[in-house]
């Protein structure tokens, strides 16, 4: 609360001291009007005047005014330095006609009495409107506000205006913010709305009531925020944390970084539970020897030298020392910073708030209400259900997720929901690729919280074996239930595995079958095993195969191919399907034919062609020779069969999926295995793609190039 810049000049005081007229004027709660004759007093000091609530209907004259909120009542004497100078006096003459409303009123300060016959019928005919502005002078509206400073600052200060009445000057201070930007007008109603905070806390604390918002504004923390403080101090209370982050954010001297105003409603949050983890209920606070001055700024001069209240006299001023506004200075920067990454994305995307995309950067604690609540309802799924296999694209819509997902972006959602007990495979956490939005994944229940599980040797070697059990099991298209079951007893088996990495295996199987695993590609993650695991995982091949009592072809090449990656005779092979299927099952219900085996033996038994015949167009044939020629060097990470069919791909820049199915069988490859290799190698290396599309496949151009270089 600061000096005035001022309301209006002084004009010749309106006075009807001899007017011995009986004037009457209706003054009545709807719908029942009752009327009231009003007489001047005859040599009377002290003025007949009312505060007129609202609801309460005043005719004067041939208007009727229902709004209320001002003062009404015969003056001994209207002059623009008394305190009577906000009060209508329903004696005074009111013109036909009003006065230009656009025009000033000729003086600064200003009274009833003093307003001209037309200027009366102007302001009165405003008082019965909604009271916008509209094209009404700003000293009409100065003289409406002197009415509710003297109803706050004299009539509040002596107890005669209750909370309810308090709420509601409040309330229209608040409205008229809103109806002229002149800066003398703004200063004065917020410093009214200042004084009835602070009058309204008269019979309380204020450090009990409903702590102010917003930012800010002038060249000192608001009086009520800093009486808040001043009495907790005296009372040593703790400050409590909405006080506090009132003081961080309206202090001018506190700096503020962009998530204070980019995301308040995130901040606030960060900041009270920040304020609460250090202070526990609250900052105490010391008194210091610096008295803070309580004086009220109000438009209407007769009451710039009204008295303090007794309860706001001697009370410290908490802004002159460094010790809190250091401590909330400190406690407001660790609030923002741990909304950096969410305040600099929606610096970059304005409108992004609310999307998955951006949640994911806010702790789970302050997430939209919607996503919460998606969270909340996936959760409760996969506690009372079974592994449950879906696609990144489904479990991404039910967050309502449409941009592109990054490795990061997957990273940050695969760590939320395992700290809402939802595991997801596969995880990125563990090395698998960035997933496509058609991609299938499976959920599963874990500890809340927990920390995601080491991918180390043990967990590597079990990921390539239920990977290449999964395919031997979908070679021939389908996987049967006994084939699932073979995997899921094999798992429950491993004595070195935790409850936890079984069931993220059974998991992973049943990802694997959803999506139709290949053999193609498995060459180099079968290298590390040593023969004791490469014998196991034969034994386990042959089990899948064998699970369903029947041996389909396509199987058994499956089977063959391993079995020759893994450097493994397979002539074992066909021992192992006939042991398996003596022991395993009964004979009557095997149906594995030894002639069929022994055809589909000759038929395999062949080593892979090279590249030279494989396509028909003429020109194409140096480049595929060159491709296939043994001594090239592996290319991104790839074996020598897939880096054959990367050199070949980068040579056009279409193909026809016939073309490369049938160069994918010439290199002892399965396509879509081979392009999902030579795609995901390709992501790793350039985080693009190296194809696109199905039928033509499209080569992207600016990688070829890359690789040439």
């Amino acid at each position: 609360m600061g000096s005035s810049s001022g309301a209006y000049n002084d004009r010749d005081a309106y006075d009807h001291s001899d007017d011995e007229a009986l004037i009457s004027v209706t003054i009545a709660e709807n719908p029942v009007a009752t009327g009231h004759g009003i007489k001047p007093p005859r040599n009377a000091s002290a003025s007949s005047v009312a505060w007129i609530a609202p609801g309460q209907t005043v005719e004067i004259g041939d208007t009727s005014i229902s709004g209320g909120m001002f003062y009404l009542g015969d003056v001994h004497r209207s002059t623009p330095r008394s305190i009577e100078a906000c009060v209508i006096d329903p004696r005074a003459d009111v013109a036909d006609m009003g006065a230009n409303q656009i025009a000033a009123l000729g003086s600064k300060e200003l009274s009833y009495g003093t307003l001209t016959a037309e200027q009366r019928r102007t302001y009165l005919e405003w008082l019965c409107s909604d009271r916008k502005k509209s094209d009404i002078h700003t000293g009409y509206l100065f003289f409406y506000l002197y009415g509710l400073e003297r109803r706050v600052l004299v009539d509040g200060a002596a107890g005669k205006v209750g909370e309810t009445e308090f709420a509601d000057i409040a309330r229209e201070l608040r409205r008229l913010l809103n109806i002229d930007a002149n800066y003398s007008w703004q200063k004065h109603l917020r410093n009214l709305l200042e004084s009835v905070g602070l009058m309204s806390s008269r019979n309380g604390k204020m450090y009990n009531k409903p702590a102010p918002r917003g930012m800010a504004i002038g060249y000192q923390v608001p009086m009520d925020v800093r009486v808040a403080f001043a009495q907790a101090a005296v009372d040593k209370h703790p400050v409590p944390a909405g006080w506090a982050l009132a003081w961080a954010k309206m202090d001018p001297l506190l700096v503020r970084r962009a998530a204070v105003t980019r995301c308040p409603e995130e901040f606030d949050k960060v900041f009270v539970r920040k304020y609460a983890e250090r202070f526990k209920n609250g900052m105490l606070l010391s008194v210091n020897r610096t008295t803070l001055e309580v004086r009220p700024d109000p438009a209407l001069s007769a009451l710039r030298n009204l008295p303090v209240p007794g309860f706001l006299v001697g009370l410290p001023d908490i802004g002159a020392i460094n010790g809190p506004r250091g401590r909330l200075q400190s406690l407001m920067n660790e609030s923002a910073s741990a909304l950096d990454s969410y305040s600099r994305y929606l610096g970059r995307f304005p409108n992004a708030a609310g999307t998955l995309d951006a949640t994911l950067m806010l702790p789970i604690e302050l997430w939209p209400d919607a996503m919460q609540h998606a969270l909340n309802a996936l959760a409760d799924e996969v506690r009372h259900g079974q592994i449950g296999v879906s696609t990144f694209g489904e479990l991404l819509g039910r967050f309502k997720f449409t941009g592109n997902v990054t490795r990061d972006k997957m990273t940050a959602f695969c760590t939320v929901l395992s700290k809402a007990g939802i595991a997801i495979e596969p995880d990125v956490r563990l090395g698998a690729r960035t997933p496509k939005p058609g991609d299938a994944l499976a959920l599963f229940a874990t500890t809340a919280g927990a920390d995601v599980l080491l991918a180390d040797d043990a967990y590597s070697v079990a990921t390539v074996m239920i990977d290449l059990a999964a395919a031997v099991a979908m070679a021939d298209g389908t996987a049967s239930d006994a084939g699932t079951s073979a995997i899921d007893n094999r798992i429950g088996t491993w004595p070195e595995a935790s409850e936890e990495l079984k069931l993220r295996l059974k998991a992973r199987s049943r990802v694997q079958l959803a999506q139709g695993a290949s053999i193609a590609g498995f060459r180099k993650r079968l290298e590390p095993l040593a023969a004791n695991l490469r014998n196991d995982l034969a034994a386990l091949l042959v089990q899948v195969a064998n699970a369903d009592d029947v041996v389909s072809r396509e199987k058994v090449k499956a089977l063959e191919k391993v079995y020759r990656m893994m450097g493994i005779d397979t002539q074992r092979l066909y021992s192992a399907l006939h042991q398996d299927a003596g022991t395993a099952k009964p004979a009557a219900s095997f149906t594995l034919d030894p002639a069929r085996i022994a055809a589909l033996k000759h038929e395999t038994a062949r080593v892979s062609a090279i590249l030279a015949d494989v396509f028909v167009e003429e020109q194409h044939a140096p480049v595929a020779s060159k491709a296939a020629e043994p001594e090239q060097p592996p290319l991104i990470g790839l074996d020598d069969a897939h880096s054959t069919f990367l050199r070949l791909l980068v040579t056009r820049v279409s193909w026809t999926r016939a073309e490369l199915e049938d160069a994918a069988s010439k290199l002892d490859l399965m396509l879509d295995g081979a392009m999902e290799q030579v795609n995901e190698a390709s992501l790793d290396h350039w985080d693009e793609p190296l194809t696109d599309g199905d039928d033509p496949v499209e080569i992207n151009q600016e990688l070829a190039q890359r690789l040439a270089a």
